[in-house]
């Protein structure tokens, strides 16, 4: 999980957890916009793969995280 803790410290966002079993951990990655408003973007991260995904009205976004939280774009 450490490398989604350290992607919420890059891209200054808060971890909101709503669930996790053996495989994942899923809930709520909240930013604050320009006034002061909290923004929250629906996730789920796989454990083993370290990959993000951050669901929107406009489809999904899978990113691979390496240990360091850096994302790269998952290949369609």
């Amino acid at each position: 999980m450490k490398p989604l803790v350290y992607y919420c410290r890059w891209q200054g966002a808060k971890l909101r957890l709503q669930g996790r079993d053996g495989e994942s951990v899923w809930g709520h990655l909240v930013f604050l916009n320009q006034d002061g408003e909290e923004v929250e973007k629906e996730f789920n991260f796989l454990l083993t793969d370290s990959l993000l995904t951050l669901r929107s009205q406009e489809g999904d976004r899978q990113l691979w995280l390496d240990e360091m939280g850096v994302p790269q774009e998952k290949d369609s």
